[in-house]
């Protein structure tokens, strides 16, 4: 809860919505303290790049299967500006990797990659309605699942 205020309170300007889908059960990911680092780092782009004072910002939970593992999928999709096609691989990249011409996302979205590195999982970025770019991000995030502890 405190992440949530968090981002409500750094961008006092824009109205947050927040929304949580599926969460029906209990879910139990191999993670640990720095999901919530992966969560604030997302949300954080989510609202700063987002041209509107209305940010709505969707996340939602399903079970995912991958060459025999079994994954949580989190995927935060969101109404802001979007990342053309050419850019989504770069916004994982330190900026020191990427062209220096290219502005944007700075280091959290590279530390955000980093995490999902080191749970053994994987982060990619699509368009929230296919083939728009420019009407939002969805960023998918697979965690792998494990049982209750």
């Amino acid at each position: 809860m405190f992440l949530f205020l968090n981002l409500h309170k750094s961008f006092k300007e824009k109205k947050i919505k927040i929304e949580f889908d599926n969460l029906k059960t209990d879910l139990y990911i191999k993670a640990n303290e720095l999901l919530l680092d992966l969560f604030e780092n997302i949300l954080t782009n989510a609202a700063k790049y987002n041209e509107n004072l209305n940010v709505y910002i969707l996340i939602a939970f399903s079970n995912f299967r991958s060459k025999n593992e079994e994954f949580i999928k989190m995927e935060f999709k969101d109404n802001g500006i979007g990342i053309p096609d050419n850019r989504k691989e770069l916004v994982f990249q330190r900026k020191s990797k990427r062209n220096k011409r290219i502005k944007g996302m700075g280091m959290g979205l590279s530390l955000v990659k980093e995490i999902v590195d080191r749970f053994n999982g994987q982060i990619w970025v699509e368009d929230n309605v296919k083939g728009d770019y420019k009407k939002g991000s969805n960023f998918v995030v697979l965690i792998l699942k494990t049982e209750k502890p």
